[in-house]
């Protein structure tokens, strides 16, 4: 079986885990493991999102922020932050399919662009406050 990505379209999930470690920029990040919920078909795929900690006044630097956020763990800037308390905590995120080259391969997989908190609902407008991933 070749791995198939999940359809681009918006899903619950819940954190499965979420290991500390750092970018290849040498940013600390958390690796975030999700499995799709309340999805009959698509129930139980998984999938992995980063979470880098990008410098204040740096391009991004507020992604890390919104998906604490939307978790409801402590977001500030200065918060410390415990991976292992991620873990059971829901959300919902929409997903695109991403085409990309890595080390001479070719591969197809999902990616984040748009993360929300779990009992919220997307809508299709989009608004300034709206941190893209």
């Amino acid at each position: 079986g070749k791995f198939q990505p999940l359809p681009e379209g918006q899903y619950a999930f819940v954190i499965e885990a979420a290991l500390e470690k750092t970018s290849k920029k040498g940013l600390p990040m958390v690796e975030v493991s999700l499995e799709v919920i309340e999805d009959m078909k698509y129930q139980g795929k998984k999938l992995k999102h980063y979470v880098v900690f990008i410098p204040a006044g740096e391009k991004g630097d507020g992604m890390s922020l919104h998906f604490r956020h939307c978790i409801g763990v402590p977001f500030g800037g200065d918060d410390e932050v415990d991976a292992s308390t991620w873990v059971g905590k829901k959300l919902k995120a929409k997903l695109k399919i991403e085409e990309r080259d890595y080390q001479g391969k070719h591969y197809t997989g999902n990616k984040v662009v748009e993360v929300m908190p779990y009992g919220e609902t997307f809508t299709e407008i989009i608004k300034d406050e709206q941190i893209p991933f």
